[in-house]
């Protein structure tokens, strides 16, 4: 394999050098050169499917005969290794094929076939422990699995997953056995491999008949076979059935077993010999079963009469191979004479190859060193562009911070002045207006003393009336400017005040309803929430024509949410226009970096939710 790498990088090479010449001549004999030492790649990855292909006696004899004829040691080591399960399968000899896996293992390696050979190896490996070797076994599977992770074989490392829990069950480790069974199958699903799929279900087929769980065994072989009919894998599918009727007579189900081995007997070709002369064995066992005599001696003579054919073309295909393997000897003088000659004119070809090799490699290099140069040029403009664009986000995005924090200073800085300023005119009116507005009524009141007429008087009595609204009406507006009871009792009792101011007897309905303690709340966020929910209500008394109002304040945890509800005539919020008192209540919403959101709609009413993180004193 290290050899046949070598030539793959040699042929990269040789192109390379050929398309820097430019010379339609000179590339013409690197693409022969090319296509001579890369063509053995694609015939070795055509010649893989023999380990999976099933052959009958015959292919299998001329794959041996041809390989030692051609002295083609792949054919050879795929032709002991195919015969190596037939010795174990149907001649029911585990020490011939053992030692026919070893040889096989033994000519994949010579011939340089590191896939094969380990592939060889690991199947090797699962007939060790019957002889004492348990740790070797594992220890060969552990390299085989190692060597297909690193070449990316997917589907040969999930086959050595499958000869591993072989191992591990025939060690009496069931727990490891059964864990490499299940990754096995995952592997087979993640492949799409039906016939990894249909080996996994006939492994476990096997474990669950070993463990004398006959009934779930036989319900994986009907999936297998089911399986391999949808593939059209007809030998499969035949398989499959013999197990299932080999399980039902395990299983003393003896006309489940009849029907299962009748319908494998009609499958079954007559060049299958070895696969018809199990099934005549067991059909004479299940006759005799069932009691039926005259059937079980038929069949079993079928058997024996079967058994001799196969053994005479045992004899005669040992004879072949051997009088094969004789002339071959005869030839290996000739061919090693011969190869020595060869070897002397490949030498003298190899050194002119070289000298074109090292020209070819020289301008590859050049190539390869150009390359490197243009892309680490074109990375580096690529890194400068990348650093540019993050710079400019970067101050973009200290723009936009700054920028947020002169506007939340300016709001800020507004809303103090707003604050300060309905301060002032509150104690002006409360002082001021509200003492001269005092004095008047005082005043009023004493005129009946000096003047007893005045008493009865319709427009004295309308003018004490008139001034005592006066006076009324002058504290609301001062308390609306400025909430004492916020900074003397809190939150919910200034809220509580503002619903009893705005309720009239020909208003709508106000509930104000509060959930949480409020008490530890920074006046700044009390003071706007208590003005966003002012000016909600006085949005939807003013503009909402609304019967009912609710008005919920509710702690929770971190958080304050402030929902207000009327069922009024409701707005478009796509038609919305300024004048509402949105701009001013949304300035505050943000300066307390709380979050709103208005659901409403024509007829609906409106509904807002403002949600306040908390911050306290």
């Amino acid at each position: 394999m290290a050899a046949m790498d070598r030539s793959v990088c040699a042929c990269f090479s040789v192109l390379v050098g050929a398309f820097a010449l430019s010379s339609r001549g000179l590339l013409a004999v690197w693409s022969i050169c090319i296509s001579s030492l890369c063509w053995p790649l694609l015939s070795q990855a055509q010649d893989y499917g023999l380990f999976d292909k099933p052959l009958t006696f015959e292919e299998l004899q001329a794959l041996i005969s041809d390989g030692i004829r051609e002295r083609n040691l792949r054919k050879q080591a795929f032709g002991w290794y195919k015969w190596a399960l037939y010795r174990e399968q149907e001649a029911l000899n585990r020490d011939s094929a053992f030692q026919y896996l070893a040889r096989s293992a033994d000519l994949f390696q010579k011939a340089g076939d590191s896939l094969a050979y380990y592939r060889v190896r690991g199947e090797l490996a699962t007939r060790l422990p019957e002889r004492g070797m348990a740790d070797e076994a594992v220890a060969m599977q552990q390299e085989a699995l190692q060597y297909f992770k690193k070449t990316g074989d997917k589907r040969s490392e999930a086959l050595v997953l499958a000869q591993m829990a072989r191992v591990h069950q025939m060690r009496g480790d069931t727990a490891q056995a059964t864990a490499l069974r299940r990754t096995f199958r995952e592997r087979g699903i993640a492949l799409g491999d039906t016939l990894l799929l249909i080996a996994a279900l006939m492994q476990e087929a096997d474990y669950l008949r070993d463990a004398k769980n006959y009934q779930e065994a036989i319900s994986l072989a009907f999936r297998a076979r089911d399986l391999a009919h949808q593939s059209n894998l007809r030998y499969r599918a035949l398989e499959a059935e013999y197990k299932i009727g080999y399980l039902n007579l395990l299983a003393k189900d003896y006309h489940m077993a009849l029907r299962a081995f009748k319908r494998a007997e009609q499958a079954c070709s007559p060049q299958e010999h070895e696969m018809r002369g199990d099934l005549y064995r067991r059909l004479s066992s299940v006759y005799q079963a069932l009691d039926s005599l005259d059937l079980a001696l038929q069949y079993a003579q079928r058997y024996i009469h079967l058994t001799d054919t196969i053994l005479q073309r045992d004899r005669i295909a040992g004879s072949m191979r051997l009088a094969v393997q004789y002339g071959a000897h005869e030839q290996t003088q000739k061919v090693e004479k011969l190869s020595r000659e060869i070897e002397a004119i490949e030498e003298a070809k190899q050194q002119q190859r070289n000298f074109f090799y090292a020209i070819s490699l020289f301008f590859a290099a050049a190539i390869i060193a150009m390359f490197f140069m243009i892309r680490d040029y074109w990375h580096r403009l690529k890194t400068s562009r990348v650093i540019a664009e993050q710079r400019e986000q970067i101050n973009q995005q200290t723009i936009r911070q700054l920028e947020d924090a002169l506007r939340i200073e300016s709001m800020q800085s507004m809303l103090e002045g707003q604050e300060s300023e309905r301060k002032r005119i509150a104690h002006d009116l409360h002082d001021s207006v509200g003492g001269m507005l005092a004095a008047i009524r005082m005043r009023l009141e004493g005129l009946p003393n000096l003047a007893p007429q005045l008493a009865n008087d319709e427009d004295f009595r309308k003018i004490k009336e008139l001034l005592t609204e006066t006076i009324a009406e002058t504290r609301q507006i001062a308390h609306n400017l400025q909430p004492s009871s916020l900074s003397r009792f809190g939150l919910v009792k200034a809220l509580h005040d503002l619903v009893i101011r705005f309720r009239t007897p020909n208003g709508p309905t106000l509930d104000f309803q509060h959930f949480g303690d409020f008490g530890d709340l920074d006046h700044t966020v009390a003071l706007n929430c208590y003005r966003i929910i002012q000016e909600l209500l006085q949005n939807s008394i003013k503009h909402a024509q609304a019967t009912e109002i609710l008005v919920q304040l509710t702690r929770n945890g971190d958080d304050i949410a402030i929902l207000v509800e009327d069922n009024g005539v409701g707005f478009d919020p796509a038609k919305i226009t300024k004048g509402m008192g949105t701009d001013n209540l949304r300035q505050r919403v943000q300066f307390i970096h709380g979050e709103m959101s208005v659901q409403t709609a024509k007829g609906q009413g409106v509904s807002t939710l403002i949600t306040v993180p908390v911050k306290s004193r």
